[in-house]
């Protein structure tokens, strides 16, 4: 009987310290998936910033091209459009008046 009594108490006790550490255990693991996200965290972000400076840099390229494509084609189209009144400016000129004083 008194055996009976020991191994209740020894199983007992092991089973008390196997409880102990697998809470020491799930403690451990969940302070550890903690620290690995915010690892994971910090590393997406600092990916992410270099991805937006890259693409500021990019966009503003882009951004200049463009802006200089439509200023050279604004400029293309006031010369042609001074061309076009010195050419035609008498032209013009003597359709208003005619169509002004009713000829």
């Amino acid at each position: 009987m008194r055996d009976m009594i020991a191994k209740i108490i020894e199983m007992d006790k092991t089973a008390r310290d196997l409880t102990q550490r697998a809470q020491k255990d799930k403690i451990n693991l969940e302070n550890e998936i903690k620290a690995k996200k915010n690892e994971i965290r910090t590393e997406y972000l600092e990916r992410a910033r270099k991805r937006l400076a890259i693409n500021e840099t990019t966009e503003r390229r882009l951004a200049e091209e463009q802006k200089t494509k439509i200023i050279s084609n604004c400029k293309n189209i006031s010369e042609a459009m001074d061309k076009a009144y010195e050419q035609n400016c008498g032209i013009w000129v003597s359709s208003i008046v005619k169509n002004v004083l009713g000829d």
